[in-house]
């Protein structure tokens, strides 16, 4: 969560330094993404809503998007991996 707030806090900053600070802040959500930490965090969210969806009842509203976000999150997983 924090990382999110920082990242807001740097894009206003950045939209006000113009060109330059935009173009640090697109340097600095690179290096926070491509951090091992984050992609262990990342990774880490994923395993747990697979957890979930697995336990989770097979109807409602709650399941369904539960479902819908580990499918996002394990395609996005193989994209990375296949890259």
């Amino acid at each position: 969560m924090e990382t999110i707030v920082g990242f807001v806090a740097g894009y206003l900053v950045g939209t006000r330094e113009g060109k330059a600070g935009l173009e640090r802040l697109k340097t600095s959500w690179r290096a926070i993404t491509s951090s091992p930490e984050v992609r262990k965090m990342a990774f880490d969210a994923i395993v747990m809503a697979e957890r979930v969806d697995a336990r989770a009842s097979a109807g409602g509203m709650i399941c369904a998007v539960v479902r819908t976000l580990a499918s996002r999150a394990s395609s996005r997983r193989d994209m990375s991996r296949a890259a």
